[in-house]
């Protein structure tokens, strides 16, 4: 009579990159026997399975379950520009040279926001996260200022008034500061129309938020400003995009 022995082992798995390794192991001694035909009779042994999990740098192996292929750990590289000034939200700062794992990555900061470019930043320290399947990195990064000097009137180019939090009113950087409190603010579409105006211009409680002087909320267009403050006239125009 010839017999067949058939034994199921659990899978050997090495990886170059995390040096993970799950052993060869027999599932069990629970077995049994048929007869195929005439004198020829087929035994196994089986049983329970067994599972192994290995965690490496960047990501974990089950036996028994397929898993994504990683190249490594993530790392990436944080580009940082200071504020002008203490009291400055002109920093930025910018995600660059992303390697290891799978792309598509996605970039997410600690202020809520995501994609490689941050901006509007003031000094502090700040976090951003990059991830790809199975892998996720934080890194920190601490926007600094320049000195009290330079802090200077700004007057961001654009915003966007749709309700999120974000950019909702539009911004001039420093107006609130002692020494530019006298300040009057007009606002005009491509027709030289004026469409709002506001005097002691805080970027809160008197500040455009993109409607018009009826409490309308204005069509997204290039609009055009004349700032009137502590005696000096400044010119130029912003984007309004909802």
């Amino acid at each position: 009579m010839k017999y067949f022995t058939i034994l199921l082992f659990l899978a050997h798995w090495t990886t170059s990159m995390a040096q993970i390794t799950l052993t060869n192991e027999v599932v069990g001694s629970l077995g049994h026997h048929d007869v195929l035909s005439g004198t020829h009779e087929i035994s196994a042994t089986a049983g329970e399975s067994i599972t192994q999990t290995k965690t490496g740098a960047a990501y974990t192996l089950t036996q028994g379950f397929h898993q994504p292929f990683s190249t490594g750990a993530i790392n990436f590289t944080v580009l940082v520009t200071d504020a002008s000034c203490p009291v400055s939200t002109d920093g930025a700062a910018r995600v660059d040279s992303i390697s290891g794992c799978s792309p598509p990555y996605t970039v997410t900061w600690s202020m809520g926001t995501t994609g490689v470019n941050a901006d509007r930043l003031s000094t502090g320290t700040y976090a951003v996260t990059v991830e790809a399947g199975q892998c996720s990195y934080t890194r920190n990064f601490t926007v600094g200022a320049g000195p009290e000097e330079l802090c200077k009137l700004t007057f961001f180019n654009a915003f966007s008034p749709n309700g999120d939090g974000q950019n909702d009113v539009w911004t001039i950087e420093n107006i609130t500061r002692p020494e530019f409190s006298d300040n009057q603010i007009e606002i005009f579409n491509r027709w030289g129309q004026a469409v709002w105006s506001g005097s002691g211009y805080n970027n809160s409680e008197i500040a455009w938020n993109g409607s018009g002087k009826n409490g309308n909320g204005l069509p997204d267009a290039t609009y055009f400003y004349v700032a009137k403050v502590a005696g000096t006239v400044y010119k130029g125009y912003v984007e309004l995009t909802r």
